[in-house]
């Protein structure tokens, strides 16, 4: 999949230095990522979403980068009790679009609302109000991570919390998360 799907292309961070050169492959859907890790070869592959990221976290020059940008859904929104369910490619800006005019608001906002959600929790994002309410870890109940070898988990911090909390803030080296 890696070989036939794959744009070269150039890459930074948000600061717009250092640029490699990557394979980078888009997937709509989480049942394109198992395939994808196991045909990344020997560099591997990180998922990469809307390109903030400060440095070079989503670059893997000569490997291989999974666009996340089309997992871009909301599935679901309970406004009775403030819970989406969305994939991770999802913006921040998008959710707080489709979240404010049902009376919410995202708990955790970056200095910048276009970043992935998937992304945001990679990197577990803090906003103004950390002391107050903490990182987007603090405010995810489960994610639903691919492995390295195509497996998928779903995680919380009850449920895998070793796998969770080494996800959150581990940059994509656990895994994907969908």
């Amino acid at each position: 999949m890696a070989a036939g799907n794959a744009l070269r292309r150039s890459l930074t961070g948000w600061g717009r230095t250092s640029p490699s050169q990557a394979s980078v492959v888009a997937v709509h859907g989480a049942e394109e990522v198992a395939p994808a890790l196991l045909d990344a070869g020997a560099r591997g592959l990180i998922p990469r979403g809307l390109g903030r990221s400060y440095g070079d976290v989503a670059q893997n020059g000569g490997g291989v980068v999974l666009d996340m940008t089309g997992m871009n859904r909301i599935l679901q929104l309970d406004a009775e009790r403030g819970r989406v369910t969305l994939e991770a490619g999802c913006s921040i800006a998008d959710l707080i679009d489709a979240c404010l005019p049902q009376g919410w608001f995202v708990p955790v906002t970056p200095g910048t609302a276009h970043v992935t959600i998937g992304g945001a929790i990679a990197t577990d994002v803090h906003g103004k109000n950390h002391h107050r309410d903490g990182s987007i870890s603090r405010h995810v109940v489960e994610i639903v991570l691919v492995d390295p070898t195509g497996e998928i988990h779903r995680l919380g911090p009850d449920s895998e919390p070793d796998l969770f909390w080494a996800t959150v803030g581990g940059l994509g080296l656990t895994g994907v998360i969908v």
